[in-house]
């Protein structure tokens, strides 16, 4: 795979061999991250994996332009900002770069990591064959937002172009056949002028859209309120998206928040204004009321969204959670699954009630055509390439609010020099440190880790939710002076609901903390450090001493502290919306 946005552009500016006269005393050098997390056997002829893509890949959005399809997903306080992947067959995906890939696009300082890039949308407009990314800054001062480009293979979008009058959340552009064309939001109905009827109740609202000059000019309207049964007053309708099947315009929303009980919900209208009736069947996709029990479970399904291919087969991307415990316990975050869609009764209906999700699906006859057409390998979430090489980042790498590209440099072996910067991960900053998404309750990733600590800088393996949950090995002086490695968790009390905003800062302090002293011979050498995690999500730290210019073919592992506990990085605990890394890190 080619490292084409992110990464490419810091291999080209940063790759190369580095003179020992360059090395500042303060880096900390590591080998590539090696990262694998366990996966379901499957047979790539005739089955995929879901999720399609695994990990902390969110509230999907999808679309296609001749037989290229594109996908976005919320990337909320990381950069890059909104990665675009591109397929041809649905199943594999490849990453083309991110709609925000410049500290000037959008800046995240000083914010919870739940702030930031929500639920993007991604469209085609063949009346100027431009796409479209549409997309919420929540926190940051920006708000609604779109961007454009002409080919998001070639990584380069113009934008962010604000969209003030535009309130809300979850927007996202419909184009008609004839250019009119509109976006849509979830926001309360009294921004409409129309009060609420219960507290809590959501709205669908739209805003009629001149995409010659990138404004609105009417609106808002409500298209929908409630939900398919307002009379039960169901919460959070959002994540609206419109579509044109034979002259029949549907709406399909999220119903119920986004933990356990989340569903995606459909509404029909002959005209785009309407008025939407809930169609007959609803909702269309739902894991709630399944039974606990039940083999490899998968919960928190909704946010979809719909593509037809150009044979005419229908298909749907939704975010959904694989828990190791209950429906709620997860530490990969909500991750972007795919199912064949279905049409029944003049509707689409992506789950029949009851079913479970699978996660290893029969490719149907439209997924087996395109796969024959285009054969793919793209990329493997559970079994990744290393998270940097010679050539710079990954494309899935991701900083803390922010480029950290200035703190970087590359050696022609793959070591990668990150320089301490004096941010703490406990701060609201960007702290030096580069991650990738952790994909599985059970994972294993390593790296060799070369440097020598002054003062109370500190190098080393993290694993991170945000700032106030992360676990973390770093070699560092302990208060006599003495070379040690040190293990560290923050965590704080678990949040009542995983799901919601939150504006206060939990009560976080250092929950486990214990050294390691080094011997004379350790703390010459380079030290191999790794994390694991098992069925239960324990997660043990460990290293091993490797002399220099000595490969380590069968290193002697050293447990570092106990076993942590790794439910202290789910959802369930630390409440917002992400998912936990892994990654390394420079103080």
């Amino acid at each position: 795979m080619k490292y084409r946005t992110f990464g490419a552009i810091l291999g080209l500016m940063l790759c190369g061999c580095i003179q020992e006269s360059s090395i500042e005393i303060n880096d900390a050098v590591f080998t590539p991250l090696k990262y694998e997390a366990t996966a379901p056997s499957y047979d790539p002829a005739t089955e995929y994996r879901n999720p399609i893509l695994p990990g902390f890949y969110p509230d999907p959005s999808i679309c296609r332009a001749g037989e290229d399809f594109y996908l976005v997903n919320s990337t909320f306080q990381y950069f890059p900002g909104l990665m675009v992947w591109h397929s041809t067959d649905l199943v594999h995906w490849e990453s083309c770069g991110a709609v925000l890939a410049t500290d000037d696009a959008v800046s995240f300082t000083d914010h919870p990591m739940l702030f930031g890039l929500w639920a993007p949308h991604i469209s085609y407009n063949p009346h100027n064959r431009k796409f479209y990314v549409v997309c919420t800054q929540v926190g940051g001062g920006i708000g609604n937002f779109f961007a454009t480009c002409d080919d998001p293979r070639e990584g380069h979008w113009d934008g962010p172009y604000r969209l003030p009058e535009v309130q809300g959340i979850d927007p996202s552009l419909f184009f008609e056949e004839d250019g009119r064309a509109c976006i849509i939001t979830a926001t309360s109905p009294e921004t409409a002028g129309s009060p609420v009827r219960y507290p809590g109740e959501g709205g669908i609202l739209m805003w009629d859209f001149d995409w010659k000059n990138g404004v609105t000019t009417g609106g808002p309207r409500i298209l929908a309120r409630g939900g398919v049964h307002p009379e039960d007053h169901p919460a959070s309708l959002e994540g609206g998206h419109i579509y044109k099947v034979d002259g029949r315009y549907y709406l399909m929303c999220a119903e119920g928040g986004t933990e356990a009980g989340h569903s995606e919900v459909i509404f029909s209208a002959n005209r785009l204004e309407g008025p939407y009736t809930a169609c007959p069947i609803n909702p269309i996709l739902t894991q709630r009321a399944l039974a606990p029990g039940r083999p490899y479970p998968v919960s928190c399904t909704g946010h979809a969204d719909l593509v037809c291919t150009a044979g005419g087969d229908w298909y749907a991307v939704f975010l959904g959670c694989r828990p190791y415990e209950g429906e709620e316990y997860f530490n990969t975050g909500r991750e972007t699954f795919l199912l064949p869609v279905h049409w029944r009764d003049g509707q689409p209906v992506i789950l029949e009630a009851g079913e479970p999700v699978p996660t290893v699906v029969k490719k149907d006859k439209g997924l087996l055509a395109l796969a024959a057409k285009y054969p793919s390998s793209g990329f493997d979430g559970f079994l990744p390439e290393p998270l940097w090489s010679a050539e710079g980042l990954a494309p899935f790498a991701l900083s803390v609010r922010g480029d950290v590209r200035d703190r970087l440099q590359f050696e022609a072996d793959g070591r990668m020099h990150l320089a301490c910067s004096g941010i703490s991960l406990s701060d609201y900053a960007r702290p030096s440190a580069v991650f990738e998404r952790i994909t599985g309750t059970v994972f294993t990733a390593s790296t060799i880790l070369s440097f020598s600590p002054e003062g109370d800088h500190e190098a080393g393996l993290v694993c991170w939710q945000d700032d106030d949950h992360y676990m973390k090995l770093t070699r560092r002086l302990d208060s006599l002076g003495r070379p040690v490695l040190r293990l560290e968790e923050r965590s704080s009390a678990p949040r009542e609901k995983f799901e919601g905003f939150y504006m206060t800062r939990p009560e976080a302090s250092i929950q486990y903390s214990t050294d390691l002293i080094l011997s004379a011979k350790e703390a010459r050498n380079r030290l191999l450090l790794r994390v694991e995690s098992d069925e239960e999500a324990r997660i043990q730290f460990s290293y091993a001493s490797i002399p220099e210019g000595k490969n380590p073919r069968a290193p002697r592992f050293r447990p570092v502290g106990e076993p942590l506990d790794g439910s202290h990085l789910s959802s369930r605990h630390c409440g917002g919306f992400q998912g936990a890394m892994i990654g390394v890190y420079a103080y």
